[in-house]
């Protein structure tokens, strides 16, 4: 044990919190995994009761609406020889401890700091929102936002394709990874990413329909299955999200706003590409995770028909910008309490009531977590010590002769 220990630079402190945190993370998912909610009720229980009956044929269906690679995890399900819904939350619980580990591993990488590793894997087991979103709700964005943190992990480790085949698989499970796209297009124009690598988004995406449509579906059915989920649920502006609706009122103009409100987004976010593609300036791992963090919860604050669980990979970021800046330790604290304020309206009553505190007071306070996430990568920006002089970039462009030409004017030094 002793050798082990030395091998791994650990001591009994390390292994101790470990375990306890480990324990604790379970003991609070198995008290969970008996609940059963109306998700389950309405959507994967009859999902796996219909692939128990008919197999592999259910995907040629229009039964299920969600991306086929998910409805692959319900048709091993159905093969197990357990309670369907102790099955699929296993698998989900299993996950979080995965994704508790890649974030650990992600602190490591960025900070150096044994302690704050061992600290970010026990944190990530006792967010809320993510043992409400697997062990109580028997939801699956764990799934998505594992790929993103591995996304994250081969970022750090300047494995650029590699990291856009995880997102291209977070794509494959979820469309509500494409709340921080706008940040891979920044990592593109300063030259991180290769145009290229966004084709693991579409290439995945189109693989992972491939057996749904062999089983009969229609392959235009299964290329708009997004765009299918988008139309649904618009009978409100904000479906229990702490955005910009629950501050203007969500019940009125429904229809022109929802149009208005995805123009307006697609608008700031081109706004704020423009501006921030105006510079360069070192891209460091910790302005990765700021710039993510920031378009996780922009993109949502103003997109309409928004979920309550569409704060939670925001959640997470929140976590991972905390531990690699401690003079923010307070945005996972206010993000995840808006977060888990909203799942439990919903949980809690069914979705009938609202909760203890208005949602527009929340809304505001999320606002100013967006301010501020901004003004940090703003000053960031600003800052003279972290900007690429544009002599630098230009003479990227340059052809050997135009370099040369560069120095003998004194615009390109070395």
């Amino acid at each position: 044990m002793e050798k082990l220990l030395k091998k791994y630079q650990l001591d009994w402190a390390d292994i101790v919190y470990v375990a306890a945190m480990t324990v604790i993370g379970l003991a609070i998912r198995g008290i969970l995994r008996v609940v059963t909610t109306m998700d389950w009720e309405m959507y994967w229980g009859p999902w796996i009761s219909d692939l128990k009956e008919m197999g592999f044929s259910y995907l040629a269906t229009d039964r299920y609406d969600y991306a086929p690679a998910f409805v692959y995890i319900l048709w091993v399900i159905s093969k197990l020889p357990i309670n369907p819904m102790t099955g699929y939350k296993a698998i989900h619980i299993g996950l979080d401890f995965v994704a508790a580990a890649v974030m650990g591993k992600l602190v490591m990488e960025t900070t150096g700091s044994k302690a704050k590793s061992y600290c970010a894997y026990g944190l990530m087991l006792i967010v809320p929102t993510i043992w409400a979103d697997s062990a109580l709700w028997a939801q699956c964005d764990i799934i998505f936002m594992l790929f993103i943190l591995l996304c994250f992990y081969y970022l750090f480790r300047e494995m650029p394709n590699r990291a856009m085949f995880f997102y291209g698989l977070a794509f494959a499970f979820k469309l509500q990874s494409l709340f921080i796209f706008p940040f891979f297009v920044i990592l593109w124009v300063n030259k991180k990413i290769k145009i290229q690598h966004f084709l693991w988004l579409p290439g995945l995406y189109f693989l992972s329909i491939i057996p749904a449509w062999i089983a009969g579906r229609p392959l235009i059915d299964l290329i708009n299955i997004y765009m299918a989920q988008g139309a649904q649920d618009v009978w409100s502006l904000s479906i229990k999200w702490a955005n910009i609706y629950q501050i203007i009122g969500n019940q009125y103009f429904l229809l022109e706003y929802a149009t208005a409100g995805t123009w307006l987004i697609l608008g700031i976010l081109m706004c704020v590409m423009f501006a921030m593609a105006q510079k360069r300036y070192r891209i460091t791992n910790e302005f990765i995770v700021q710039m993510a963090l920031f378009f996780a919860i922009l993109t949502p604050y103003f997109l309409p028909h928004m979920h309550e669980r569409y704060g939670c990979l925001a959640d997470i970021l929140a976590v991972l910008y905390a531990m690699m800046n401690r003079k923010r330790f307070y945005i996972p604290l206010v993000q995840i309490l808006i977060s888990f304020n909203c799942y439990m309206a919903y949980l809690s009553h069914l979705g009938s009531n609202e909760p203890s505190i208005y949602y527009g007071v929340w809304a505001l306070i999320e606002l100013g977590l967006l301010v501020i996430v901004g003004l940090d990568m703003w000053n960031y920006m600003k800052n003279p010590e972290n900007q690429i002089p544009m002599e630098a970039v230009l003479s990227e462009k340059a052809s050997p002769e135009q370099r040369d030409g560069m120095r003998g004017r004194g615009q390109l030094h070395g």
